[in-house]
């Protein structure tokens, strides 16, 4: 094992800059994509001038509710500022809250509530719009509710006197009890989180999976080369068989590629935000050992290096699609429930230890080891 070692360092030190870009691949592609993605995030944000002409409870409950909306940035400023703004295009439209906004919606009145500026470029106007003005619709039919029961309470001289603001927010309290639809999106190996927190467009395990395959893939070149060089012939002399040979060189990478998995899932644990524990230590390993040996009886299959690599890219690619790493796979596995577990993945990305296909692929290398090779005189 040792004199394998020492081969393998001396194979690593003729492609050293190749080796440690592909073991640190997966690691810096991930954070990249990330960041790259929350920026995206943060400037798709619609910038919207708010201008507040009355400070009361209903125009403050207004300003808040598009304050919570993910989609837009809301910047609070003069009319006069906001409509400078949205002339050079700092703004894609502008809203103000007139004086008496709240005694136009107690009074039920729905006339002129709000003024809004757009020009040319306001893009994002009319979804804006619509948005503030169904939250504004709610107030106007509490209001309208609460007068109605006013008038059904003194027209059959009920015995409880509810004034207008109780049945305003008796309503409110009804309507946050039974809410009608609550919806929480979540990616694949994520809790389902019903924060407001904005949802990262990837999920950073799903990315490096994908990232680690390619870089295992390619790393995994070493095996054709080294059974193109005719080397079979020398492992007569050898105390070890040329097989045994292969799978131990294969468990020298896996814990090469281990150590880089761990530092990986520290360097996400410290600039993500990913949670760390010691049971996950254990599915890492389990999913390294699973992921090396199936593509180490792929590689088995080629022989030309080129082929492998054109293969290697197309089968990443694949992976990325259909096993849910990437893009949600959820609607198809609710109508194919057979696709988790062909999936290889599924058990990683779930937080479980991948053995199913750990024993299926060790199965298959067993039987390569022990099948006869012919030999020729």
């Amino acid at each position: 094992m040792i004199s394998i070692f020492k081969m393998r360092i001396l194979h690593w030190r003729k492609q050293l800059l190749t080796l440690l870009f592909w073991l640190l691949f997966p690691t810096i592609a991930t954070i990249g994509i990330i960041y790259i993605s929350n920026t995206v995030q943060e400037d798709g944000e619609i910038p919207v001038g708010l201008v507040m002409e009355e400070d009361s409870i209903l125009a403050n409950e207004l300003v808040e509710f598009i304050n919570l909306t993910d989609f837009i940035r809301m910047e609070k400023m003069s009319e006069r500022e906001a409509l400078q703004a949205l002339e050079t295009h700092e703004l894609d439209s502008v809203f103000i809250i007139r004086d008496g906004y709240q005694e136009q919606i107690e009074n039920g009145d729905r006339n002129r509530l709000l003024s809004s500026y757009q020009s040319d470029l306001s893009f994002a106007y009319t979804p804006v719009s619509e948005m503030i003005i169904s939250y504004i619709q709610q107030d106007t039919g509490r209001s309208k509710a609460a007068y109605t029961v006013l008038d059904l309470s003194e027209n059959f001289n009920s015995g409880n006197q509810w004034n207008w603001e109780e049945i305003v927010a008796k309503s409110k309290d009804i309507e946050a009890e039974e809410d009608l639809l609550q919806t929480v999106f979540s990616f694949p190996g994520a809790a389902p989180d019903s924060s407001d927190e904005n949802v990262p467009l990837f999920d950073t395990r799903g990315l490096w999976t994908v990232f680690s395959t390619l870089a295992t893939l390619l790393l995994f070149d070493w095996l054709i080369k080294e059974r193109r060089n005719n080397l079979y012939p020398r492992f007569i002399f050898f105390r070890i068989s040329y097989k045994l040979y292969l799978i131990l060189s294969a468990l020298i990478y896996t814990v090469l590629f281990l150590v880089f998995d761990f530092a990986a899932l520290l360097i996400f644990h410290l600039y993500l935000g990913e949670e760390l524990s010691w049971s996950f230590f254990f599915v890492l390993i389990s999913y390294r050992f699973m992921l090396n040996a199936g593509v180490f009886l792929i590689t088995l299959f080629f022989k030309n290096v080129s082929v492998f690599y054109t293969v290697s890219f197309a089968l990443t690619l694949l992976i990325s699609i259909i096993s849910g790493a990437v893009l949600p796979t959820e609607g198809l596995t609710n109508i194919f429930p057979w696709l988790e577990i062909f999936n290889p993945f599924h058990s990683f990305l779930n937080g479980e230890m991948s053995l199913l296909w750990l024993l299926l692929f060790t199965f298959f290398i067993v039987l390569w080891f022990l099948r006869k090779e012919k030999t020729y005189a």
